[in-house]
């Protein structure tokens, strides 16, 4: 076995166990009555179908194949998913596996153990939130200093006071003080760029870990091209641009499948048989291209084809079929009509078999894309054909950030999707219809302030306005905010870890022990372009100062983010890391607290713990009490309710509108 078969049979046995995990869970889902989610599973056999046919693997491509047929047809309602359909999935998942476990064997023995080192990615991961942790800490060492200088300015200050000492004790301990004072201020002042410096090179060579050349993610990609259009009476070449650059494996991993999904919508809808070919006066073999390039922090893929190109009516037919244009609406045209390609259900192909797809192809693309930031776009060609554009940033966590304030909130916009910062004038504004427009490079742009879509309060500026320029999806707008601070390469956690739903929100970082939420730029660009509104009602400042908000919660991040979005607002917040800390705050009396809010889910004193002692305390019954929390079946829902809470907000609906609209009804 060749060392790049070996290479790729490594590649399919890990995408193989990340799938067929999936497929277990919803097998022992359904074994035990719980609802399955046939799209995932209908997904996850398809993607194995896919990198079956890249591995040669016919087994295991046949077998998926097998499975994702039966699920088509439970979805259709032509098949129960009983027991006798489970039986048939949970065989056919062990001829999937039966299929491929020779071969990824094989390949095991293959590689000499001591050319390559395993290394969960998980590992690598925490490795480089460790090391941002220990960089942050580091660059925090900037107060010690600051400390320290104003220390030397204080005893400076003495000095005038001691002069007529002359050279008495007073003066001589002084002059002491000062000079080991100089002393550590220069060996802080050396450590600190020491620090830095291997802080900083820990960080790169933790990053390398995860970097990938570019190049790997085409491997094997030809001779599928080749082997898909010969099982369909066609003759097609895959062409691809040499690049140096590298990225992420974890974004290159998660691009093989939506790669070879457009590249078999090449051959099968794109690439012509040679006879039409011929006709249509091009030569016999259809010719695929791929183009990478890495621009602004996004890893850009080109996939272009010299097929037939889109048939738009062909398009339209199948969109009403699957509902996705009403019977008596018209079309769409361009680029909106195009989009459809990328919605679940809908294909053009006029049959359905290993080849083709069942209507999923293309919206896995889409999926993908949307997973890791990015974005997907079918467009004609210039010279006919059709042409696939898939962009996502290079790494999933550290990404180039521009820092801008709005009110009291910093918040950080990824800087590939700044095209530009301004200070606008706002004579240079004009109205409309709903929107206000501003000529940017001879084209009008419509302008927001960033504070009216998050629902945060913003200062009108007396003078000329702050804005950047945003870009997302194609679309364009003026952003205009209240302070750029700065650009910095940072950490991006995932926003799962705030346990909170926020559309706008792409992640978190942490600058100076603070949490800093990333906005999503094709949430902020989409949200006004589409009409929605962005947050109804913003509090006025003045009416929200004289309140003060306690907020319990054991989640340093969730608690952060609370107060941030609250004090924003102009609340006076205060916070405790669990039930028994905030009753003991709520009984001291040392403030005078207007609203709870607590997370159920705590150490010592849970929340329904805290709010029946709340309930129960003749000084405190009154006090209005939110509850936070993740849990949200009815069960935990009506307890809460029952032992007095005001208002019970799941943080899997939770969104910074509705945490300001509850409190702004109770107090």
């Amino acid at each position: 076995m060749d060392e790049l078969q070996a290479e790729l049979l490594a590649a399919f046995a890990s995408e193989l166990a990340e799938h067929m995990a999936g497929i277990r869970a919803a097998l022992a889902d359904a074994d035990a009555g719980r609802p399955v989610d046939l799209r995932e599973f209908s997904r996850r056999a398809h993607s194995l179908k896919g990198a079956a046919r890249a591995v040669e693997l016919p087994e295991s491509e046949a077998a998926a194949h097998e499975a994702e047929a039966l699920i088509l047809a439970i979805e259709r309602g032509e098949r129960a998913m009983d027991g006798a359909a489970i039986a048939e999935l949970r065989r056919l998942a062990d001829a999937i596996e039966d299929g491929a476990a020779p071969d990824t064997n094989d390949s095991a023995t293959d590689i000499e153990p001591e050319r390559r080192v395993a290394v969960s990615g998980h590992r690598v991961e925490r490795l480089g939130r460790s090391l941002h942790v220990m960089a942050t800490q580091i660059a925090e060492q900037g107060m010690v200093a600051d400390r320290l200088n104003a220390l030397a300015e204080d005893i400076a200050a003495l000095s005038p006071l001691l002069a007529t000492a002359g050279d008495g004790e007073a003066a001589r301990r002084l002059r002491q003080a000062t000079g080991e004072l100089d002393r550590i201020r220069r060996l802080h002042g050396r450590l600190r760029d020491a620090l830095d410096r291997s802080s900083a090179e820990l960080e790169r060579d933790g990053e390398r870990l995860l970097l990938q050349p570019v190049a790997t993610l085409f491997d094997g990609y030809e001779r599928a091209v080749r082997d898909l259009a010969t099982a369909e009476g066609k003759v097609a070449r895959l062409r691809t641009t040499e690049t140096d650059g590298e990225a992420d494996r974890r974004v290159l991993n998660a691009l093989r499948d939506p790669l070879l999904h457009v590249l078999r919508n090449a051959v099968r809808h794109g690439i012509e048989t040679p006879d039409r070919r011929r006709r249509a006066g091009k030569e016999d073999t259809g010719t695929i291209s791929i183009d990478t390039r890495i621009d602004r922090g996004r890893l850009i893929i080109t996939v272009r084809d010299d097929g037939a190109g889109l048939d738009d009516a062909a398009i339209v037919a199948r969109a009403r079929a699957a509902d996705l244009i009403p019977a008596d609406a018209p079309p769409p045209r361009g680029p909106a009509l195009h989009a459809l390609l990328f919605e679940q259900g809908l294909s053009t192909a006029d049959r359905l078999d290993e080849v083709a797809g069942r209507g999923i192809g293309l919206s896995v693309v889409a999926e993908v894309a949307r997973r890791l930031h990015g974005s997907a776009s079918i467009a004609p060609g210039s010279g006919g054909g059709t042409v696939v554009t898939i962009a996502v940033p290079v790494a999933l966590t550290r990404r180039t950030l521009l820092m801008v304030e709005v009110g009291d909130t910093v918040c950080a916009l990824p800087a590939d999707a700044v095209r530009q910062v301004l200070r606008i004038d706002p004579a240079d504004l004009s109205p409309s219809g709903a929107e206000v427009m501003l000529p940017v490079d001879g084209h009008p742009l419509p302008v927001s302030r960033l504070g009216d879509i998050l629902g945060t309060a913003q200062a009108d500026a007396a003078g000329p306005l702050r804005a950047v320029v945003l870009e997302a999806e194609g679309v364009r707008r003026v952003l205009i905010v209240d302070a750029l601070r700065d650009v910095r390469a940072l950490l991006v956690g995932d926003a799962a870890a705030i346990a909170a739903d926020l559309p706008l929100v792409l992640g978190t970082v942490l600058t100076n022990g603070e949490v800093v939420l990333v906005l999503d730029p094709a949430q902020l660009v989409r949200d006004r372009a589409s009409g929605r509104a962005a947050t109804p009602y913003v509090a006025p400042q003045a009416e929200a100062q004289s309140r003060t908000i306690l907020v319990v919660d054991d989640s340093i991040t969730t608690r952060t983010l609370e107060r941030s979005i609250l004090e924003a607002q102009g609340y006076r917040v205060l916070v405790e890391v669990d039930g028994l800390a905030g009753l003991e705050r709520l009984r001291s009396g040392l403030d005078a607290i207007d609203l709870v809010v607590a997370d159920v889910e705590m150490p010592r004193m849970d929340g329904f713990a805290l709010l029946a002692a709340i309930r129960n305390d003749p000084a405190l019954k009154t006090l209005p009490v939110i509850m936070m929390t993740s849990r949200n079946s009815p069960d935990d829902i009506e307890r809460g309710l029952s032992l007095g809470a005001d208002a019970y907000v799941t943080k899997q609906d939770f969104d910074q509108g509705m945490l300001i609209g509850t409190v702004q009804q109770l107090i």
